[in-house]
């Protein structure tokens, strides 16, 4: 998707994953990532301990190229791996008819309402505790993307196209893990009990001895006799690629886009008939996509985070939420407040070119990278450290966030436990770290239990997310009162 449980709320009302870095230029490291940019059908499983900027958005590209890779599924039923006998050049269309983190495994996939996990590679299976209707006989609910999240966790309501037509295109968004988290969590935590026993273990040890929770081979090798939640690494022994989430936003297009610049799927969403809650197939255009990926080197993630590029040119206009998750203001059009840095503009520029050469239709020379966070930092002056996706994190809480939680965005409290040291992260590291640090998810937000599994899916313009998150970080913070050693 997210006043201390609200920074648990904050976890989610940051999980809109946003990037590291500040807008000066590097366009003097420019020239060095494009022999690091490679079109593969696998991610990469690491990156430099020390990586430079360069080498950053190279590697936020390979995953990239990689998970927009044709998928097997029609071959195989594989869900995440590619087919590789496709490439960039051998298929002409703009893209395959269905690529690789599209069969990634879905929030309610991950953590199902029923609570009975199922196999990775099952056909997509959603699981929710309310009633759901089809609009019709032919609406299908076993597609690959289920728009379940209508806000920016509990924040805002973002809309394309407000000068023409106000509220009625609404920004849709939807999480997904890769294989490796899916099959760590249904071979150890498959049921809420198991997995709050082991975040509740986890939060205990990390607030009572910092050394004891890296004693256990946290945060990369702890064994899940440990009953710690540690997710797999890249670069580790059998991990393959490690833990992958990814984030993407969506919309249906209006008659001012052009939907040759877009990539379109058929998806699931929600609304209400009377009080029945009814799903409904329809097609939408991806504006968005954040990729966040655990490595060795990098145990706190590394954050890339990608744009459509018309964004900025479709009149986007946000309303606010208040702490009961409504809206709480007039509908307001937006800036972006933090600048694309030159580097990620060169990279982007590069990958254009490349994929121009291999097929000139290809959908994503019109998708842009937006920026990339590596290891944290207290610098704010560093890299992207406040970089925001435009339509992910859209208002100010989030794209300044350097705060411990969704009522203190702005007040440099410790958001983030690395390298045996609590410190202050700006950007999406920041937010995602108080879900390590306070709700033990191991910088996820999918994996803690406040509102989880979900009950039912996000439906018409208000959400009850943020005043959720906010009572739940509020208890715990109680329970963990004065455990800081």
């Amino acid at each position: 998707m997210k006043r201390p449980l609200y920074n648990h709320a904050i976890l989610i009302i940051c999980l809109i994953f946003m990037g590291c870095g500040s807008p000066t230029s590097v366009t003097q490291q420019a020239s060095s990532f494009d022999s690091s940019i490679v079109f593969s059908p696998f991610p990469p499983v690491e990156l430099d301990s020390n990586a430079t900027p360069a080498q950053l958005v190279s590697f936020a590209w390979n995953e990239f190229l990689a998970l927009n890779w044709k998928s097997s599924y029609s071959k195989n039923n594989k869900r995440d791996y590619p087919d590789t006998s496709w490439s960039y050049s051998s298929d002409k269309l703009p893209f395959p008819d269905l690529v690789v983190w599209e069969t990634y495994a879905h929030r309610s996939e991950l953590r199902p309402y029923s609570d009975k996990m199922l196999p990775f590679d099952n056909p997509p299976h959603y699981s929710f505790g309310d009633q759901l209707y089809p609009q019709n006989a032919q609406t299908s609910f076993k597609l690959f993307h289920n728009l379940d999240e209508n806000n920016e966790i509990g924040s805002c309501d973002v809309f394309a196209h407000v000068n023409k037509y106000q509220q009625q295109y609404q920004v849709l968004y939807q999480a997904k893990v890769n294989r490796q988290e899916y099959q760590y969590i249904y071979d150890n935590y498959p049921t809420k009990a198991r997995l709050l026993a082991a975040t509740t273990h986890t939060t205990r040890l990390i607030q009572d001895s910092v050394a004891a929770y890296y004693g256990t081979g946290a945060p990369c090798d702890c064994p899940p006799g440990k009953n710690i939640l540690c997710l797999p690494c890249g670069g580790s022994q059998g991990a393959g690629p490690g833990s992958i989430e990814i984030k993407t936003a969506w919309r249906r297009l209006t008659t001012e886009d052009d939907p040759s610049r877009f990539f379109t799927r058929t998806v699931i969403t929600y609304s209400l008939r009377g009080d029945s809650i009814i799903y409904v197939n329809d097609t939408y255009g991806l504006i968005g996509l954040h990729i966040i990926h655990k490595t060795r080197n990098y145990p706190a993630f590394v954050f890339a985070t990608f744009e459509q590029v018309d964004v900025e040119d479709a009149n986007m206009g946000l309303v606010t939420l208040n702490s009961k998750g409504n809206d709480s203001g007039p509908l307001q059009t937006y800036k972006r407040l933090h600048p694309i840095t030159d580097i990620a503009n060169e990279s982007t520029k590069y990958v254009h070119d490349q994929l121009k050469k291999r097929n000139p239709k290809s959908i994503w020379q019109y998708y842009r990278l937006t920026g990339v966070q590596g290891k944290p930092t207290k610098d704010s002056s560093s890299l992207n450290y406040f970089l925001a996706n435009y339509v992910i994190e859209s208002d100010s809480t989030l794209a300044n966030f350097h705060g411990g939680g969704i009522g203190t965005p702005f007040n440099d409290s410790t958001n983030l436990l690395y390298q045996g040291k609590r410190i202050t992260m700006g950007g999406c590291q920041g937010c995602h770290g108080v879900a390590q640090l306070h709700a033990s998810g191991d910088f996820s937000f999918l994996l803690d239990t406040v509102g989880k599994p979900v009950y039912r899916p996000d439906i018409g313009l208000t959400s009850s997310k943020l005043q959720l998150y906010i009572k739940a970080f509020r208890a715990f913070s109680t329970a963990h009162k004065g455990s800081t050693k």
